[in-house]
């Protein structure tokens, strides 16, 4: 197993997507949706006015993937809504997102109608990502989150996988054993999830078969994708522009709502937005309560991640150093306050923190998830956090920088096996 991601699928989708953006028609109902979001009370902030292109940008190219790859009857496994800018095969791609987007996730998507009948092939590595496929009922206009009908997780799956790592899932609309994910009529989008929680895993091989293609199946030409594109583009962007407005209720800065579990049973979720002054500090104690996978992030005030390759805009539980009791205590700042588990919040002021704990003990206390979450400056920071120096930050940098940039070499983690 080299790179999992690097496919000729994921090439060809990417490219004519970005074709697909560029054309004048295209773009002009861009420009459209532009001027929905001039409108929305964020584009006022100074954060909000500075990020709104980067924003909307990152929504259509991420449509645009979707519709590139919006066959049933001919479905690939597409790499989608991955935010950091990458140069493989030969081109620049830009990032593609949608909302608090996790730089720990290889969120993959495959189109199928609800009807079909499907196989996915699976492969895991001695040491994998947290896992998970859902098959979800797909909005019109793929405007929102779908309706969860069904979820396999890496704990369902790895008792099944034969001697190198492999397994197979079926989809279809009748009932099946325990690999069997249950359609039903209707578009539906099945997401596959790697979690790392170190960057050095390697995530899963994925392949899909539609086993009953339509004998009367025809590929669709460009310009019948750029219409659906042009079609679905304002109530796309209008609902993810909108999902800030009701995410977790909108709640006062400075402070968590959850543990909430995941449509689906396949883990929790916190989250809240912060508002910090230049020398202000947001101190969060959490605890990962054993779970396979944990991490932490923010966003800017449209939910859109910093480029987290270079900068500490996220933590997962491979970079961060843990209080004596297990506890991790978390310091989103501007500026760098000299502790191992800084977030680093790229210079903005405002935006949205969201943490993530995935393989959770059955038997997991959610009340004692979340310890602390306090105000406090850069000057007044409690002792006992731990520390670092700057040599420590360097080499701290220098390494997630090194890992970070094998998810787009065509090598992948061969060297890091």
């Amino acid at each position: 197993m080299t790179n999992p991601l690097y496919t000729p699928d994921q090439e060809a989708v990417e490219k004519l997507a970005l074709r697909l953006i560029e054309r004048a028609d295209v773009r002009a109902a861009r420009e459209q949706a532009r001027h929905g979001m001039l409108a929305d009370p964020t584009a006022a902030t100074v954060d909000g006015n500075l990020a709104l292109d980067r924003a909307l940008n990152q929504w259509v190219l991420g449509l645009a993937m979707r519709e590139a790859n919006g066959d049933t009857a001919d479905p690939r496994v597409v790499w989608n809504v991955s935010n950091p800018p990458r140069r493989w095969f030969g081109h620049v791609y830009h990032g593609a997102a949608v909302a608090v987007d996790n730089p720990d996730n290889f969120n993959r998507e495959i189109p199928i109608d609800g009807e079909g009948h499907y196989r996915i092939d699976l492969r895991f590595s001695a040491d994998p990502p947290q896992f998970s496929v859902v098959i979800e009922m797909e909005p019109d206009h793929h405007a929102g989150l779908g309706h969860n009908i069904g979820a396999l997780t890496l704990q369902d799956l790895r008792p099944h996988c034969d001697s190198e790592g492999r397994v197979s899932v079926t989809v279809g609309p009748k009932r099946g054993g325990p690999l069997h994910l249950q359609s039903r009529p209707g578009r539906i989008q099945i997401y596959t999830r790697d979690s790392q929680c170190d960057w050095n895993q390697l995530p899963a091989e994925v392949s899909v078969e539609r086993l009953d293609p339509p004998a009367d199946w025809q590929a669709r030409s460009e310009d019948e994708i750029a219409a659906t594109i042009i079609a679905d583009m304002p109530a796309w962007v209008r609902f993810w522009r909108g999902f800030k407005d009701d995410f977790l209720g909108f709640p006062e800065p400075n402070r968590l709502v959850g543990p909430n579990g995941r449509d689906g049973n396949w883990g929790y979720l916190a989250g809240g937005r912060f508002a910090l002054g230049d020398d202000e500090a947001l101190l969060i104690t959490l605890d990962p309560a054993d779970s396979y996978y944990t991490g932490f992030q923010i966003t800017d005030p449209w939910t859109i991640a910093p480029d987290p390759m270079l900068r500490l805009a996220s933590l997962n539980k491979a970079q961060v150093t843990p209080n004596a009791d297990g506890t991790v205590t978390y310091v989103l700042a501007l500026a760098d306050p000299g502790v191992a588990n800084w977030i680093d919040t790229c210079g903005l002021h405002e935006g949205w923190m969201l943490t993530r704990w995935q393989g959770v003990p059955a038997d997991a206390d959610l009340a004692s998830m979340i310890r602390e979450v306090r105000l406090t400056t850069i000057n007044e920071l409690p002792e006992g956090i731990p520390t670092i120096d700057l040599a420590g930050r360097r080499r701290q940098i220098a390494t997630r920088a090194q890992a970070f940039a094998r998810r787009t070499s065509e090598g992948g983690w061969t060297d890091a096996a």
